[in-house]
């Protein structure tokens, strides 16, 4: 019982610290430490990221140009990877302890990895849509009345020389970073008026004096605080509103997409997340500033990364056409984009359109207005994998691509001819893999007291298991060593027989109907080998239980009266058969001199009397268990006792055998 108790105890305690205890205490320490508060290790962390993401950039390689102008069906041949390090930091932080907020400017870092883009060098020469040539044309097209669009058509030769189709060839170091020039400065009023209005709603013109701007992708981003001023939560008393983006540029919601929803600012910065995500909690929301939007990461599955268990979230775009929730992401009326893509027009300033890569998980009318791309999961899927507890990315990849709505504008004659296409120009992709100062932190201050505690648990509940058992092996090994045993030792074999013939109905229905719990009802073992001696015959062993009351009475009641005295019967031999159909009594031979011992069936009677103690022992009973006492009396003192009771042994005996007889019924049980 004392081990039982003691597993138990373990058990109990296992499973209260492991799931109780340890996760509570676990969920206040974190609470208490996943802050921003300035000069946390946390803050450190996200203020400046200590590793490189890996940066690669894919450029989309029109290879007819000439037949896309007579319109065919655009052929395109995907160059790279570029690969570049990125370095992610924020700068101008300024805190509002009283609102607990931070504010500040993201700033990103590109750094080209020659040796590891080769053999391509950055100086490929690649055919793209004419990017400032289309920005110009689409922003009139969407902001002019329809007659001024002849005017544009006018203006483009002085701006852009005589054009033989609507793409421009560049280096892609030039597209990238380098810049492709935009020359405004003419001095005639319509090519003036038409590059202010581009100006204007272009963010990649880099301007050089003069009127004269270079066009790049990440030229005028590289190792510059963006546009963006951000505003999150910190953290401090609300560990699960830790990143929460609460204002942008001062605003509190976007006035970009058709409805309030759409535009308020919805999750974390994408660089931090509140801790302890559930599979049930099945979403991640981020705010990207690229997009102007919020976008949902999906739970799917659990996954590891080296040895780490983490939660994997795959992320779309989302339909804003067929989905309810998704409509209002769209900029006018009855104009929403088709599934997976993004209109980038107002929040880039330039006439993009947001997909990943491919047109992975896009609709399929994108694929088919090009040739040369294959979607893929593996290679083109949006994903997070994040450990639960601190909801630390462990694996991300960020994937996105950049298209442009090519089609005929009214009054421009360069593009009458152009097939209506969505066209790839390049797309992106952020590898995340945890590793370094950040890997060393996460197992420092999380992962090693996770498997501390997950050690402890699991050790209390198996100690606990097994005292459990052991407990159970010791009781039923108790509970079978109490079980009671009748041993006898004859002195006189003769009388054996004589007794176990007079056995009575009365005497069995008096130990049946006896309240107390009997020894016999747990059955009782024979010892026959110690019969051996005085009979030179091996009596089998037969268990007997309670289920046959009948035998155990008709046995056991005379047995206790008569084997409590000496008397004279047949040899011993012959009772070897009818002790083969009884219940077992074990038998050992105790000292002649040893005085009778009262049993519970015979503490209604008188003491019987000694028996002639002619040979060197005499019949007792006791229960297993009881210590085996010699007496002290003499051997003539026996005899002297055999002789002064030789009448009323004889009573006795007279009286038992007319008890044995089946026919008397007697109302008092012997």
């Amino acid at each position: 019982q004392k081990f039982g108790k003691w597993g138990a105890g373990l058990v109990l305690g296992g499973i209260g610290f492991g799931w109780l205890a340890f996760p509570y205490i676990l969920s206040f320490a974190i609470s208490k430490m996943v802050n921003l508060q300035e000069g946390s290790d946390i803050r450190n962390v996200w203020k400046a990221i200590p590793y490189l993401f890996d940066f690669n950039i894919y450029i989309f390689n029109v290879t007819n140009p000439l037949e896309v102008q007579k319109g065919a069906t655009p052929i395109l041949k995907e160059i790279g990877p570029y690969r570049y390090k990125e370095y992610k930091q924020k700068v101008n932080l300024v805190d509002d302890i009283d609102e607990g907020t931070i504010t500040y400017n993201n700033m990103n870092s590109w750094y080209f990895q020659k040796e590891k883009t080769l053999p391509l060098t950055g100086e490929e020469v690649v055919t793209i849509p004419h990017l400032p040539l289309w920005s110009m044309l689409l922003v009139a097209e969407s902001d002019f009345p329809a007659p001024l669009l002849s005017v544009i058509n006018a203006a483009v030769p002085k701006i852009y020389g005589k054009l033989k189709t609507v793409f421009m060839t560049a280096t892609v170091n030039e597209l990238l970073f380098k810049g492709v020039l935009i020359d405004c400065s003419a001095r005639d009023f319509l090519p003036r008026i038409i590059c202010v209005a581009v100006k204007q709603n272009s963010k990649p013109l880099e301007k050089l004096g003069n009127n004269r701007y270079l066009f790049s992708f990440f030229g005028t981003r590289n190792a510059t605080p963006e546009d963006a001023r951000i505003t999150v939560k910190n953290g401090v008393g609300d560990a699960y509103s830790i990143g929460k983006v609460v204002r942008v540029n001062g605003k509190t919601a976007n006035t970009i997409w058709l409805d309030g929803e759409c535009n308020r600012f919805a999750g974390t910065d994408a660089t931090i997340f509140p801790p302890y995500r559930r599979p049930d909690n099945n979403s991640i929301v981020a705010y990207s500033t690229d997009l102007c939007r919020s976008i949902f990461g999906i739970y799917e599955k659990d996954d590891e990364y080296r040895g780490i268990k983490g939660h994997r979230y795959i992320f779309t775009l989302g339909d804003p056409r067929n989905n309810p929730s998704d409509a209002c992401y769209c900029l006018k009326e009855n104009a929403c984009p088709k599934k997976g893509a993004v209109d980038l027009t107002k929040c880039q300033g330039a006439p993009l359109f947001g997909t990943m890569p491919h047109f992975y998980d896009s609709d399929e009318s994108f694929l088919k207005g090009v040739i040369g791309l294959k979607p893929e999961r593996e290679k083109h899927e949006i994903f997070f994998l994040m450990e639960p507890i601190s909801a630390t990315p462990l694996v991300a990849r960020k994937r996105f691509q950049f298209n442009l709505p090519i089609h005929p504008v009214r009054y421009v004659n360069v593009t009458r001819k152009i097939k209506p296409t969505m066209m790839p120009i390049a797309w992106l992709e952020e590898c995340l893999d945890l590793d370094g100062e950040l890997m060393d932190f996460l197992e420092a201050n999380l992962l090693t007291n996770l498997r501390l505690a997950d050690g402890v648990k699991w050790t209390l509940i198996v100690l606990g298991v097994a005292l459990c058992f052991v407990g159970v092996f010791m009781h039923q090994k108790k509970k079978q060593s109490e079980r009671p045993v009748i041993r006898v030792t004859p002195s006189n074999s003769g009388s054996i027989q004589t007794d176990l013939s007079r056995s009575t109905a009365d005497s069995r229905e008096q130990l049946i109907s006896s309240k107390s719990e009997s020894p016999l009802q747990a059955g009782v073992i024979l010892e026959p080998s110690l019969l051996k001696e005085r009979s030179g015959e091996h009596i089998s062993k037969k268990s007997v239980s309670a289920e046959d009351p009948e035998r155990v009475g008709r046995f056991a009641g005379k047995l206790y009266e008569r084997l409590s005295r000496a008397a004279s019967g047949p040899p011993i031999e012959s009772i070897s058969q009818h002790l083969q159909q009884q219940p077992q009594i074990i038998m050992t031979p105790v000292p002649s001199d040893l005085p009778p011992i009262e049993t519970p069936l015979l503490k209604q009677r008188t003491t019987p009397p000694q028996p002639a103690a002619e040979e060197s022992g005499t019949y007792r009973i006791r229960s297993t268990g009881e210590p085996l006492v010699h007496s002290t009396h003499s051997t003539a003192e026996s005899r002297k006792s055999q002789r002064s009771k030789a009448v009323s042994r004889t009573s006795i005996r007279s009286k038992a055998e007319s008890l044995s007889s089946p026919k008397e019924k007697r109302d008092t049980p012997h």
